[in-house]
């Protein structure tokens, strides 16, 4: 667009910096990024676009003034156009979209930063380092450093410029702590995907020079592979042999300004193999010392899910080999390992195989009986080291009577009560390799006898059910089913009296006490004993008043309910009483009965619920 401007200020000048094509005006600017203003200054002497008219086209549609601000990005023709004859005259505007430069910050010792600037789209760079200071530095020059007087965090801004140009393009910032000393890097964790990659992870400071140095199996030296991003926590490396060997691992954290390092701790992978023996499944693994043990984590895997024991064994830093044989038969079972390389921690590939043997397994030899009071019998079992969820044969008397694949079973026909009943049980595995040599256990039959001072006397056998036998027995004793103490012997053999008048029934039941304070105690059946009622009555009384035999009646112990029932000689009943106390005084009816022979009956019931029933005569004697 071409205008007529209007009398103004810039008319005749001094003059800018830039001429046009045929020096008949000048401006200020002719290259600059977007929102760069132009001033025109006419220098034609015939027209000063004051005394005379002249037109101006910025070449993007604008005109009408000497000041023009540029937009957008691209190549623009300023012209002015003079009256005839003056002829006009150009000169051409470049407006750029150039952005922020790239540059990166590095931390040296002593408080220092080395700034690298990786942009190449300006002639020239300005570096503003936070502190007062600037500096400019061509394109493609030498990394630029700057020491700080302390450890304050600065803003270090860099601004590109081009020749011929104004310094009016984006300006990129970062913000930089100097450090007197620099830290180290620290490797976290190495995790071994597969036989070719691993994973790292890492603690990095912002603003150092990282390098990442392999060591192929621990020897010889270091060789850098990378440089590291210190905004990234993770790395994945790949295209390594992983197996056979291993490879170790630090980080360098380079010293810029003085061309030094510092390393981080040293990380190397565990190369693991699993091989599958009879019996066994053997691993050993390659890899430099650790710092401290290796622990061996094994995982369970099954149709309901997998289960892992981490640690499942420590192994000493000095060892490379483990043999696990505490394995289920067919039952697949994986591993990996981990260890401690300088407050790193090395987790190793995983290995896995399905356990097999040949092997006998070993036998059940630690049976527990318990005679319910039933008479049934019930069997709880340890399960054999080495073997898990077998089957289990269950053998009563030399005959086999049950399969279970658990650890326990109730004979429900035996008659504990009575009789001992001896088992043995059979383990089959997983692997169908079979053992029946067990121990025999039998089952506890408590026997014994009271005499009519009321002394107990108890026996058993032996009981034989566990591997390191029985610690002693406890002589358990109750008084109609109240227990009422109990004592503890080391022997089969056990005798006490019992002088509680008051109680009749006494039980008793005799525990076995492994020595094996993991396993439980086999239990006998309920024994009982009933004391004597001793039921006695004189022969002939004599009511003759001197205190002696006044009376006839029945005695007895634990009575608790009585009928006495007295008759003469004709059968008439000339006494009756419901009270062992209460005796017949040779009266009826108040009056003294003759000398003789006389008659009676006796209906008891006892605390055990005995009836007892007794008829006999008896003399009357006077003196």
């Amino acid at each position: 667009m071409v205008a007529l401007l209007p009398i103004d200020s810039f008319g005749q000048c001094a003059g800018f910096p830039y001429s046009s094509n045929g020096g008949r005006f000048s401006v200020s600017q002719v290259k600059g990024c977007a929102g760069l203003t132009v001033e025109i200054c006419i220098t034609e002497p015939s027209c000063d676009c004051i005394s005379c008219t002249c037109d101006i086209a910025f070449g993007d549609g604008a005109g009408d003034t000497f000041t023009h601000t540029y937009t957008e990005p691209g190549d623009y023709r300023l012209q002015v156009i003079f009256p005839n004859p003056t002829p006009s005259d150009f000169i051409d505007i470049t407006i750029t979209d150039k952005v922020a430069p790239d540059f990166d910050l590095y931390a040296c010792s002593g408080n220092t930063v080395q700034v690298d600037v990786t942009d190449s789209q300006y002639d020239t760079y300005q570096i503003d380092f936070g502190d007062g200071t600037q500096q400019n530095v061509p394109i493609n020059a030498a990394n630029t450093q700057h020491t700080y007087t302390n450890s304050t965090n600065r803003t270090v801004s860099v601004q590109g410029i081009d020749v011929n140009a104004l310094d009016n393009c984006a300006v990129a910032t970062g913000s930089f702590t100097p450090r007197a000393t620099l830290p180290l890097a620290l490797i976290t964790q190495l995790n071994v995907l597969d036989e070719s990659s691993l994973e790292l992870k890492y603690n990095l400071e912002d603003d150092i020079f990282y390098r990442l140095e392999v060591q192929p199996n621990g020897t010889g030296g270091f060789n850098f592979i990378k440089q590291l991003d210190n905004n990234s926590s993770v790395d994945t490396i790949r295209n390594l042999s992983l197996s056979p060997g291993f490879y170790c691992f630090r980080i360098a954290s380079l010293d810029l300004c003085t061309n030094t390092s510092t390393y981080s701790n040293t990380i190397c992978s565990i190369d693991l193999s699993l091989t599958v023996q009879d019996g066994s499944n053997d691993i050993q693994w390659t890899t430099n010392s650790p710092t401290g043990d290796f622990n061996i984590a094994r995982k369970i895997v099954s149709n309901t899910g997998s289960s892992t024991t981490n640690p499942f064994q420590v192994v000493q830093a000095n060892n490379r080999f483990y043999s696990d044989q505490s394995l289920t038969c067919n039952t697949e079972y994986c591993y990996f390992l981990t260890a401690n390389y300088g407050g790193g921690i090395s987790k190793s590939n995983e290995q896995c195989g399905v356990a097999t043997s040949t092997l006998t397994p070993n036998a059940v030899n630690n049976i527990a009986i318990s005679v319910n009071d039933d008479g049934t019998i019930a069997l709880q079992w340890q399960e054999p080291n080495g073997v898990v969820g077998g089957n289990y044969d269950i053998s009563k008397n030399g005959s086999r009577i049950a399969s279970t694949t658990t650890l326990s079973y109730t004979d429900s026909i035996a008659n504990g009560n009575e009789s001992s009943s001896c088992y043995t049980i059979g383990i089959t595995d997983e692997c169908d390799n079979s053992n029946s040599d067990g121990a025999v256990a039998c089952s506890i039959l408590l026997q014994g006898a009271i005499q009519p001072d009321n002394t107990v006397t108890l026996d058993w056998d032996d009981y034989e059910g566990y591997f390191n036998g029985v610690n002693n027995y406890t002589i358990q004793k109750f008084y109609q089913g109240i227990a009422a103490g109990s004592n503890t012997s080391g022997v089969s053999e056990f005798a006490q009296t019992d002088n509680n008048n008051n109680q009749q029934i006494i039980s008793y039941r005799v525990i076995a006490n492994p020595n094996d304070g993991s396993l439980p105690s086999s239990i006998s059946n309920l024994f009982t004993v009933i004391k004597s009622n001793n039921i006695h009555y004189p022969t002939a009384f004599t009511p003759d008043g001197n205190s002696r035999n006044e009376t006839f009646s029945v005695k007895g112990q634990f009575i608790v309910d009585y009928s006495l029932q007295i008759f003469n000689r004709w059968g008439e009943m000339i006494f009756t009483s419901n009270d062992p106390d209460n005796g017949w005084n040779g009266e009826y009816n108040s009056k003294p009965q003759a000398e003789g022979t006389y008659i009676f009956n006796l209906e008891m019931t006892d605390l055990a619920g005995r009836e007892i029933k007794k008829n006999g005569s008896f003399l009357l004697l006077r003196r």
